[in-house]
């Protein structure tokens, strides 16, 4: 499976999706408060979906008539696509739900700013991000194993980077069902500001990055696929993209049998040395209920590790969707 190249984009890049975590100040621009109005609207949505039996993922944006988000979303959906990169939406009273009523709103509201689309082999919408007793290293390569089901830190990447499914989502949206006793803290990092830093800083190691590596893609294989995708970390076409995960890509040569080169690695470490660079990270806690919604394209997201709660009913849970600009 091979990805297009493109040529590098020598140039910096400037505008919205162009920030670092110290330009924002201590300020959150990134938040939204869900309104009462709003609440309303899918409150009522949810209600007659769930008296009438409907169920993800046969249900569209129609399905949740809300005129008072309308406006709200035109813009948090420029944000997301050709903004920042990222909200988080915050104020759903998920105490006052069960758990099927609270991913029924959550679906709902993911509706009004993308399209939903399977994550998987198995073409399921909704994938739950919980500690299920693997260890990455060790389970890598059984069907579904992804570092995402388990509590280790998640260092920074974009999902899906092999094609698991076939594509990568435009947008990975989360919503908190419940936190871990503790860690667990989302960062996100531009790739503009990444590229940027690269640029000025490691042009070569830059160069190198628009050409392809090979990432694994074991995880999530249905019947004839290839193991494994060659593809560029950035590409720039009418915007730059990047798709990363560098256990994915060390795993990559490992199963085409390729050696990694020392020009190879030294990219891979440059990218992430910047990507750790406390200035660049913009770092928050979600709390239960609260909703990311992240442009898996531009930005690159990571997660501390977590302590969860002994009390199995309590421990972290989060159900993710990929979606699609639409």
């Amino acid at each position: 499976m091979i990805a297009a190249v493109t040529p590098v984009h020598d140039a910096p890049f400037a505008g919205p999706a162009n920030w670092q975590g110290i330009d924002f100040s201590g300020a959150e621009p990134w938040l939204y408060h869900l309104p009462p109005a709003v609440l309303s609207e899918f409150d009522t949505a949810m209600r007659r979906i769930r008296d009438s039996g409907g169920e993800v993922p046969a249900l569209a944006r129609e399905d949740f008539p809300a005129p008072s988000f309308a406006a709200d979303a035109d813009i948090l959906r420029t944000e997301i696509v050709s903004g920042r990169g990222f909200v988080l939406i915050t104020g759903f009273p998920i105490d006052s739900y069960t758990e099927r009523e609270a991913v029924l709103i959550y679906w709902g509201i993911a509706t009004w700013l993308g399209l939903p689309i399977p994550q998987n082999a198995r073409d399921e919408y909704l994938f739950h991000v919980r500690d299920e007793g693997y260890n990455f290293h060790r389970d890598y390569g059984a069907t579904g194993v992804r570092i995402s089901r388990t509590a280790s830190a998640i260092d920074f990447h974009t999902d899906s980077s092999a094609c698991y499914a076939g594509y990568t989502p435009d947008i990975v949206a989360l919503l908190a069902l419940r936190t871990a006793k503790k860690g667990g803290m989302t960062a996100l990092v531009s790739a503009q500001a990444v590229h940027n830093a690269l640029r000025r800083e490691r042009p070569a190691c830059l160069r190198r990055l628009y050409e392809p590596f090979y990432f694994d893609r074991r995880a999530e294989l249905r019947p004839g696929d290839s193991p494994t995708l060659y593809a560029p970390v950035f590409s720039c076409h009418e915007a730059l993209a990047i798709r990363f995960f560098r256990f994915n890509l060390i795993k990559g040569y490992e199963t085409a049998g390729v050696p990694l080169l020392p020009a190879d690695l030294e990219a891979v470490e440059a990218l992430e040395e910047v990507c750790r660079r406390k200035e660049l990270a913009v770092s928050f806690d979600m709390g239960r209920g609260d909703m990311q919604f992240v442009n898996n394209r531009t930005v690159l997201h990571s997660r501390t590790a977590f302590e969860d709660h002994d009390d199995p009913e309590l421990r972290r849970h989060f159900v993710r969707l990929w979606m699609q600009y639409r």
